[in-house]
């Protein structure tokens, strides 16, 4: 079982002031979707298709929070929340995957690697995972 986040919803989306998210995610369509509400949330939105692009894109450009898909080409989700905790630039940021997987024992190791939530896309809209980024930042 997943422990998703509450989240609280407002007629009026409060504005993000700016933060940097950085996104990961290899499904070009998915990632527009979060692209675009992150957007229309206020934040600075960089995005990569894979885990060493993200990874080169973190260390150039330092996100507030990473958002990254368990599953991807090059290097998986986990390998970049270690990289991210391991990397003194980049270990405070709250890191986020999100995936499709429904699985204990990743989700257990996403967690215990430094991964601030486990979030399943089929149970959460990209509008709804972006409106928990303000729990995380």
């Amino acid at each position: 079982m997943s422990q998703q986040p509450s989240v609280t919803s407002s007629a009026e989306p409060k504005a993000a002031t700016g933060k940097k998210v950085l996104i990961i995610e290899d499904d070009v369509f998915i990632r527009d979707l979060y692209e675009m509400q992150a957007k229309k949330m206020g934040y600075q939105v960089i995005t990569a298709d894979n885990g060493e692009e993200g990874i080169n894109k973190a260390k150039a450009n330092p996100p507030d929070l990473l958002l990254t898909d368990l599953m991807l080409p090059k290097l998986d989700g986990i390998s970049i929340v270690k990289m991210f905790k391991s990397d003194p630039t980049l270990s405070k940021t709250s890191c986020l995957i999100i995936t499709n997987l429904e699985d204990a024992t990743k989700e257990k190791e996403a967690l215990a690697v430094g991964a601030s939530a486990y979030i399943l896309k089929i149970k959460n809209t990209p509008s709804k995972v972006v409106e928990m980024f303000k729990n995380y930042i």
